[in-house]
């Protein structure tokens, strides 16, 4: 953002850092060069195939006991790691199941969720991930993970008293099966549980969606008066469809009057498949979708391009800087993660002077590009 031509070509820029000079390493990539580095093997890297690969997850699967899959599947074990160890990236569930599958530590899986899919650490918000996290700790077998899940199924939701309070305030260690069920009561009990309407994530979400509607009801307001027609805009008119056209603007839609498919985009991997589409804002809604970073940072990014249009980039820059990284650090988040492709590419639009226009802009140009490179 410091270049000369930024000012003048900061769509053009911007896009050229993400696609060209970003260097983005495979999910798959960074599995075989853990492998390579856990096994011990004496040959040069280059010279590993991937049969060798395959074969030591295959044995290291089958040694550890681990299922195939966390859901019920067909498909074969070979296929299965085949394709880990050539996907650009893969679900936060495959690398928990890694974890079993290859005896991983705490730290190797946090490493692959933080490093390698660039997503937040181990969420204690969410009971799943807790028992995943203590298993690893005690290197216990994914049939014991299971046996936790069963049992918070039927736990007693803890009742609001001292535990509950050291335990979300991250005072509370997990280093005994006793407090592991001390720790997933509480969470039953619904504190903050991310999938739930109490939830930190969930309450920040649905406070900066009112906040995006409010702009968004101003803007057709503005339109309305413009064109002298009488109709009126409130928040509580605005759908995730109205939210979809205005943050997904960029973004090319089929005749269905759907989002054109995220693979057709050149920056599909770099922004992990994700789109602010009125179905994922519906079934954040309805609780079939945790809120995960990404929706909390676009809702942010949205309303700081808006509210602060006319300001200096950098004072924008800042406050939204300053704004996100309390949002996130009160949903257990971390922090804004710069070598996350999505977040850095959030950062430089603010640096620009139109931010929201720019962001659209990149978008179109990856669908444009994505089709002249399958031309």
């Amino acid at each position: 953002v410091s270049l000369d031509g930024f000012e003048d070509e900061d769509a053009d820029v911007i896009f050229h850092y993400l696609y060209k000079e970003m260097e983005l390493v495979s999910f798959g990539d960074h599995l075989k060069r853990y492998i390579y580095e856990r096994a011990g093997l004496e040959e040069p890297y280059n010279e590993v195939t991937q049969d060798i690969y395959r074969d030591i997850v295959i044995e290291s699967f089958h040694e550890t006991c681990t299922p195939k899959s966390m859901n019920p599947t067909s498909t074969k074990l070979t296929s299965l790691v085949n394709n880990w160890l050539t996907q650009a990236s893969v679900k936060r569930e495959t690398v928990f199941l890694l974890g079993f599958g290859l005896k991983m530590t705490t730290e190797d899986v946090s490493d692959f969720l933080t490093r390698v899919l660039k997503e937040q650490d181990f969420d204690f918000h969410n009971p799943e991930e807790v028992i995943y996290w203590y298993c690893y700790s005690r290197q216990l077998p994914y049939s014991k993970a299971e046996e936790y899940k069963d049992r918070y199924k039927t736990i007693e939701p803890a009742a609001h008293n001292d535990i509950v309070a050291e335990a979300m305030s991250g005072k509370f260690i997990i280093d005994t099966e006793k407090k592991l069920l001390q720790y997933l009561a509480c969470l039953k009990a619904g504190w903050d549980d991310p999938m739930n309407e109490k939830s930190q994530a969930f309450q920040e979400f649905q406070r900066l969606l009112q906040r995006a509607k409010e702009i968004i009801a101003a803007m057709y307001q503005k339109d309305e008066e413009e064109k002298g027609r009488n109709k009126i805009w409130k928040a509580e008119n605005i759908t995730p469809s109205d939210l979809e056209k205005v943050i997904c603007n960029g973004i090319p839609i089929n005749r269905m009057g759907n989002l054109k498919k995220m693979s057709a985009s050149i920056l599909a991997k770099h922004f992990s498949q994700k789109r602010f589409s009125r179905q994922r804002i519906t079934n954040i809604l309805s609780h079939k979708l945790p809120v995960e970073r990404f929706d909390l940072i676009t809702l942010e990014f949205f309303i700081v391009s808006q509210e602060m249009e006319d300001d200096d980039p950098f004072n924008r820059y800042k406050h939204f800087l300053d704004e996100i990284q309390d949002i996130l650090l009160r949903c257990g988040m971390g922090e804004i993660y710069i070598v996350n492709p999505y977040e850095c590419f959030l950062l430089m639009c603010l640096l620009t002077d139109c931010p929201l226009a720019v962001f659209s802009e990149i978008w179109e140009k990856s669908y444009e590009e994505g089709e002249a490179e399958e031309a």
